[in-house]
Protein backbone atom coordinates (compact mmCIF):
# COMPACT_ATOMS: atom_id res chain seq x y z
CA UNK A 1 0.00 0.00 0.00
CA UNK A 2 1.56 3.20 -1.04
CA UNK A 3 -0.34 6.63 0.18
CA UNK A 4 0.37 9.58 -1.33
CA UNK A 5 -0.61 13.24 -1.44
CA UNK A 6 -2.47 14.37 -4.85
CA UNK A 7 -3.88 17.68 -5.25
CA UNK A 8 -7.46 18.05 -5.80
CA UNK A 9 -7.54 18.00 -9.20
CA UNK A 10 -5.62 14.89 -9.49
CA UNK A 11 -8.17 11.90 -9.83
CA UNK A 12 -6.00 9.21 -11.20
CA UNK A 13 -2.23 8.34 -12.30
CA UNK A 14 -1.77 9.06 -15.92
CA UNK A 15 1.49 7.12 -15.78
CA UNK A 16 -0.01 3.63 -14.69
CA UNK A 17 -3.88 4.98 -15.84
CA UNK A 18 -5.27 4.33 -12.54
CA UNK A 19 -8.42 6.14 -10.60
CA UNK A 20 -6.55 6.66 -7.62
CA UNK A 21 -9.35 8.65 -5.81
CA UNK A 22 -11.22 5.36 -3.98
CA UNK A 23 -10.05 3.08 -1.88
CA UNK A 24 -8.88 0.87 -4.00
CA UNK A 25 -7.81 1.74 -7.00
CA UNK A 26 -9.35 1.11 -10.63
CA UNK A 27 -7.54 0.47 -13.97
CA UNK A 28 -9.09 2.79 -16.40
CA UNK A 29 -8.49 1.03 -19.74
CA UNK A 30 -12.07 0.42 -20.02
CA UNK A 31 -12.81 3.93 -19.86
CA UNK A 32 -10.68 6.40 -21.85
CA UNK A 33 -13.14 9.22 -21.67
CA UNK A 34 -12.26 9.28 -18.42
CA UNK A 35 -8.45 9.83 -18.87
CA UNK A 36 -8.79 12.55 -21.42
CA UNK A 37 -11.27 14.60 -19.14
CA UNK A 38 -8.49 14.45 -16.29
CA UNK A 39 -6.21 15.66 -19.05
CA UNK A 40 -8.51 18.26 -19.24
CA UNK A 41 -8.91 19.10 -15.72
CA UNK A 42 -5.13 19.18 -15.48
CA UNK A 43 -4.97 21.95 -18.23
CA UNK A 44 -8.06 23.75 -16.46
CA UNK A 45 -5.80 23.83 -12.89
CA UNK A 46 -2.12 25.22 -14.96
CA UNK A 47 -4.96 28.34 -16.02
CA UNK A 48 -7.08 29.03 -13.06
CA UNK A 49 -6.71 29.25 -9.14
CA UNK A 50 -9.91 27.97 -8.10
CA UNK A 51 -9.86 25.16 -9.85
CA UNK A 52 -10.86 23.21 -6.21
CA UNK A 53 -13.68 25.14 -5.65
CA UNK A 54 -15.11 24.83 -9.38
CA UNK A 55 -14.71 20.62 -9.11
CA UNK A 56 -16.06 20.80 -6.09
CA UNK A 57 -19.45 23.08 -7.42
CA UNK A 58 -19.46 21.19 -10.73
CA UNK A 59 -19.64 17.79 -8.34
CA UNK A 60 -22.63 18.88 -6.19
CA UNK A 61 -24.55 20.29 -9.11
CA UNK A 62 -23.95 16.79 -10.66
CA UNK A 63 -24.98 14.94 -7.19
CA UNK A 64 -27.90 17.17 -7.06
CA UNK A 65 -28.92 15.96 -10.55
CA UNK A 66 -28.93 12.24 -10.24
CA UNK A 67 -30.79 13.18 -6.65
CA UNK A 68 -33.75 15.57 -8.27
CA UNK A 69 -33.86 14.45 -11.73
CA UNK A 70 -31.91 14.91 -14.87
CA UNK A 71 -32.26 18.31 -16.95
CA UNK A 72 -29.80 16.48 -19.32
CA UNK A 73 -29.91 12.67 -20.22
CA UNK A 74 -26.71 11.32 -19.31
CA UNK A 75 -27.70 8.10 -18.04
CA UNK A 76 -26.77 5.76 -21.06
CA UNK A 77 -22.94 7.25 -20.70
CA UNK A 78 -23.36 6.52 -17.08
CA UNK A 79 -24.62 3.20 -17.08
CA UNK A 80 -22.59 2.01 -19.99
CA UNK A 81 -19.56 3.29 -17.38
CA UNK A 82 -21.03 1.26 -14.36
CA UNK A 83 -20.87 -1.48 -16.71
CA UNK A 84 -17.49 -1.36 -18.24
CA UNK A 85 -16.45 -0.97 -14.14
CA UNK A 86 -18.68 -3.74 -12.67
CA UNK A 87 -16.58 -6.66 -15.19
CA UNK A 88 -13.37 -5.04 -13.29
CA UNK A 89 -12.06 -7.80 -10.73
CA UNK A 90 -11.76 -4.79 -8.02
CA UNK A 91 -15.57 -3.39 -8.35
CA UNK A 92 -16.77 -5.51 -5.47
CA UNK A 93 -14.46 -3.68 -3.49
CA UNK A 94 -15.37 0.06 -4.96
CA UNK A 95 -18.11 1.75 -2.73
CA UNK A 96 -21.00 2.55 -4.92
CA UNK A 97 -20.49 6.37 -4.27
CA UNK A 98 -16.93 5.79 -5.72
CA UNK A 99 -18.33 4.16 -8.66
CA UNK A 100 -20.97 6.73 -9.27
CA UNK A 101 -18.25 10.12 -8.89
CA UNK A 102 -16.37 7.79 -11.13
CA UNK A 103 -19.13 7.44 -13.53
CA UNK A 104 -20.00 10.81 -13.76
CA UNK A 105 -16.78 12.34 -13.93
CA UNK A 106 -16.09 13.35 -17.36
CA UNK A 107 -19.03 15.12 -17.00
CA UNK A 108 -17.94 16.61 -14.20
CA UNK A 109 -15.22 18.33 -15.66
CA UNK A 110 -16.95 19.83 -18.43
CA UNK A 111 -19.15 21.52 -16.04
CA UNK A 112 -16.23 22.70 -13.81
CA UNK A 113 -14.86 23.80 -17.48
CA UNK A 114 -17.58 25.90 -17.20
CA UNK A 115 -18.13 27.21 -14.10
CA UNK A 116 -14.28 28.40 -14.30
CA UNK A 117 -14.62 29.83 -18.14
CA UNK A 118 -18.19 30.53 -18.06
CA UNK A 119 -19.58 30.93 -21.78
CA UNK A 120 -21.03 34.66 -21.26
CA UNK A 121 -19.85 37.56 -20.04
CA UNK A 122 -23.45 38.57 -18.59
CA UNK A 123 -23.26 38.65 -14.72
CA UNK A 124 -27.39 38.39 -14.38
CA UNK A 125 -28.05 34.79 -12.99
CA UNK A 126 -30.77 34.28 -15.77
CA UNK A 127 -28.40 35.49 -18.82
CA UNK A 128 -25.33 33.16 -17.54
CA UNK A 129 -27.98 30.11 -16.90
CA UNK A 130 -29.25 30.20 -20.65
CA UNK A 131 -25.79 30.52 -21.98
CA UNK A 132 -24.61 27.78 -19.97
CA UNK A 133 -27.40 25.54 -20.45
CA UNK A 134 -27.40 26.18 -24.32
CA UNK A 135 -23.07 24.96 -24.36
CA UNK A 136 -23.80 22.06 -22.17
CA UNK A 137 -26.43 21.26 -24.58
CA UNK A 138 -23.84 21.51 -27.25
CA UNK A 139 -21.28 19.90 -25.57
CA UNK A 140 -23.59 16.82 -24.60
CA UNK A 141 -25.29 17.04 -27.96
CA UNK A 142 -28.59 16.90 -26.22
CA UNK A 143 -31.09 19.17 -24.84
CA UNK A 144 -31.05 20.77 -21.82
CA UNK A 145 -34.39 20.83 -20.12
CA UNK A 146 -34.03 24.46 -18.46
CA UNK A 147 -36.12 24.00 -14.91
CA UNK A 148 -35.38 27.52 -14.23
CA UNK A 149 -35.05 28.13 -10.95
CA UNK A 150 -35.56 24.70 -9.76
CA UNK A 151 -32.77 23.56 -11.50
CA UNK A 152 -29.58 22.46 -9.05
CA UNK A 153 -27.28 24.41 -11.87
CA UNK A 154 -29.24 27.75 -11.61
CA UNK A 155 -29.40 27.56 -7.32
CA UNK A 156 -25.63 26.74 -7.38
CA UNK A 157 -24.13 28.08 -9.98
CA UNK A 158 -25.87 31.32 -11.33
CA UNK A 159 -28.32 32.22 -8.27
CA UNK A 160 -25.38 31.70 -5.27
CA UNK A 161 -22.66 31.80 -7.26
CA UNK A 162 -19.40 32.88 -5.00
CA UNK A 163 -17.57 36.11 -6.57
CA UNK A 164 -14.20 34.70 -6.48
CA UNK A 165 -15.17 32.48 -9.53
CA UNK A 166 -15.42 35.89 -11.77
CA UNK A 167 -12.18 37.42 -10.02
CA UNK A 168 -10.60 33.74 -10.84
CA UNK A 169 -10.99 34.05 -14.19
CA UNK A 170 -7.30 36.51 -14.89
CA UNK A 171 -5.87 33.72 -16.38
Amino acid sequence: MVITLSLAHVHLCMRHQLWIRSTHDIPLGVLPEVIEAQRRLDQLARRHRQTRRALDLARKIVEDWSASGMPINLGKEWTDRLDRVEALAVSKKISAEDRSHLAAFPEIVVLTHLILDPPTTAFGPKELYLATTAELSRRFARVYTTLGTQDPLYRRFCLYRDRDFRESQVA
